[in-house]
């Protein structure tokens, strides 16, 4: 499993250089091979465009977000259907990529301690880091190519109970 808490530069890098990542490109996936990435507008969805786009085996890379041409929003959970019903004639993909997760918002930062859990954050996080997810491999797995095909949900180090160490961020880690 990769974990990466980098800059967005690094974080590229660190994605083209992962033996990892290019032994699924190129051991498990088609040659060629057409690629969605769910999230395309954030840092690490950016980058997976960026890098996808530059390999010579990805004859496609589609990228949708919450402003995109088909708009996904995990605020809207009907979108996620939609979005996928749009997509459709995209397809079919042998690599979908989510990338979606919020660890914070403009209006509110992780809980530091108990005290400051609260049920709106809670539930704002569930719907984005759990619900949507689920939605999205429930929606889009109609998307992949039968015959081969990769669909890749990412999480942070973080939300994982082995890194709670120092507590806190606990919406975050239920999500």
């Amino acid at each position: 499993m990769l974990h990466f808490n980098l800059e967005r530069a690094d974080l590229f890098n660190k994605l083209a250089g992962s033996a990892t990542f290019y032994l699924v490109i190129l051991k498990i996936l088609p040659n060629p091979f057409r690629a969605l990435i769910i999230g395309s507008s954030g840092t690490i969805g950016s980058a997976f465009m960026e890098l996808l786009k530059n390999n010579h085996a990805c004859s496609r890379v589609v990228g949708i977000h919450r402003h995109s041409e088909y708009a996904l929003d995990y605020q809207h959970p009907a979108s996620i259907e939609n979005c996928a019903d749009s997509l459709s004639a995209e397809g079919p993909f042998q690599l979908i990529i989510n990338t979606i997760g919020v660890l914070h918002s403009r209006d509110w930062m992780p809980e530091k301690k108990l005290e400051d859990l609260n049920a709106d954050q809670l539930m704002a996080q569930l719907k984005i880091n759990t619900i949507g997810p689920a939605l999205t491999i429930r929606h889009f797995s109609k998307l992949l190519d039968p015959k081969n095909s990769i669909m890749v949900t990412l999480s942070a180090k973080v939300g994982s109970i082995e890194d709670n160490r120092l507590g806190g961020w606990y919406s975050y880690r239920a999500s």
